[in-house]
């Protein structure tokens, strides 16, 4: 799969917020208007409702004071109720007598439907009082039909009540347009702001873009302002951790290759000059392959020990698991005493579980005892111990040895230092320099104690959480 060109990758990412956005304020007014115009005509259904039951109670309590008044027939009380009812402005009241319109209210309606034989003929039949809803020249209007009766009197009225919705529904209309008009304007607005803010907003990212593109590989110092505690300065934040992980990758390369082709250099050059000067004497033959092989197992290990040190700058030079770590401190002492004949002794083991490499720390204590066997003699003490306090865990390798002069203690951890001290064996120099990054790359650090004839001690000191250093 080839990578997409500019042109490809769609809009800009300032773009694509403003359509994010616009796209949500846009269905929050959508959805605001369709609510308010739903509320809007269910209340002018609830107050035609109302206003139809509120005729009718009214027209119920006429016919029974007509009842208990003797007041005449049937026309006589719809016609003294009809007087005395005085419709609202979208409303209008009128009277049918055996299946003919009769009377109407003195107001001129919106539309005459006591002139709409089909209707008047549909309202004459009612039995039971009754509602509804009808078209008009109008508009749709509401209506009740309530039939009324009198004993002793054959006629059958029916008193119609109408509620012209149109108007009402007119005025909802307006009222959902305007307010569609301010949403769309407020959605231009919304528009016009966001752009401005989201610009302002990435202008940071921009700059941040801007230096990366500037940085190049002889210009690893670079590293971003940061302004503020917000996402934005915690991305110049991440950005420039991750400068420092490259600069430490290029450094640690860098090192690798000096220390590769510094030290590579003597044993070869060994190596070349006794297979050069070699003669065909076979004693001379066997003593300058034994020195060869000596140089090249030397050559083996410092590779390996390089090696390891080019590997402590990746993000996966540890495998972090649960460690028990007096399991830690008493098999590395069984371990340790195979490197020589020392008074090997167990100061303190510490208890409880680390979340760390096991093999590292192992590797680190081997290395640190093996350092105290080549300053230390036959007979003398060596002691591993461990203690966690204080959310920490110490491990440390004390001897009784010729000590260090603190003169050398400072550098001691640096890659091929070696003390002023005889040693009994000869080393690369790297081991306390992988000791160091280990404890780094733990979150902690190695410490030293030590003073001349009064031996040394190295001590680990680890955080007993999870942390990561050195990365």
């Amino acid at each position: 799969m080839t990578p997409r060109s500019d042109g490809a990758r769609g809009l800009p990412v300032r773009a694509r917020i403003l359509a994010a956005t616009l796209f949500v304020v846009a269905l929050a007014l959508c959805a605001i208007v369709l609510v308010t115009g739903r509320t809007l005509f269910a209340r002018i259904e609830a107050n035609a409702a109302a206003e139809l039951e509120h005729e009718t109670e009214k027209l119920r309590a006429s016919a029974f004071d007509a009842a208990t008044t003797g007041v005449g027939g049937v026309r006589e009380m719809l016609t003294a109720h009809l007087a005395g009812s005085v419709p609202e402005q979208y409303e209008t009241f009128f009277t049918v007598i055996d299946g003919r319109a009769d009377r109407r209210s003195h107001a001129e309606p919106l539309a005459r439907l006591d002139l709409d034989d089909r209707f008047v003929a549909e309202v004459a039949r009612a039995e039971t009082p009754r509602s509804g809803r009808a078209d008009t020249a109008a508009g749709p209007v509401a209506y009740a039909a309530i039939p009324v009766r009198i004993a002793g009197d054959p006629a059958d009225g029916v008193f119609v009540i109408v509620e012209f919705l149109g108007p009402a529904r007119a005025e909802a209309w307006s009222t959902i347009l305007t307010m569609s008009a301010a949403a769309l304007f407020a959605l231009v607005l919304a528009g016009a702001a966001g752009w401005l803010v989201a610009g302002r907003a990435l202008t940071p990212v921009r700059e941040v873009q801007r230096a990366a593109s500037e940085i190049g590989a002889g210009d690893l110092d670079r590293r971003i302002g940061v302004v503020g505690s917000d996402d934005v300065a915690q991305l110049a934040v991440s950005f420039n951790r991750m400068l420092d992980r490259v600069q430490a990758a290029f450094d640690g390369q860098r090192r690798f290759l000096d220390d590769v082709g510094h030290e590579l250099r003597t044993p070869i050059t060994v190596v070349r000059g006794h297979l050069d000067v070699m003669g065909e004497d076979p004693a001379d033959r066997a003593q300058t392959l034994r020195l060869v092989d000596d140089e090249l197992r030397r050559t083996s290990r410092l590779v390996d020990d390089l090696i390891l040190l080019a590997r402590s700058e990746r993000p996966d030079f540890l495998v972090r698991t649960p460690v028990d770590v007096a399991d830690l401190v008493v098999e590395t002492l069984a371990k340790a005493t195979a490197l020589g004949d020392r008074a090997w002794s167990l100061d303190a083991v510490p208890e409880g579980t680390v979340v760390a490499d096991g093999q590292r720390l192992a590797q680190a204590l081997l290395q640190l005892a093996a350092n105290a066997v080549d300053h230390t003699g036959p007979g003398q003490t060596i002691a591993i111990g461990g203690a966690t306090a204080a959310g920490r865990l110490t491990l440390w390798v004390r001897d009784d040895g010729r000590g260090i002069p603190e003169a050398e203690q400072p550098h001691l951890f640096e890659r091929f230092a070696r003390g002023s001290a005889p040693r009994r064996a000869a080393g690369t120099g790297l081991g306390l320099a992988i000791v160091a990054r280990i404890a780094e790359a733990h979150g902690g650090a190695v410490r030293l104690v030590s003073a001349p004839g009064e031996g040394a001690t190295f001590t680990l000191d680890l955080p007993l959480t999870a942390e990561e250093g050195g990365r």
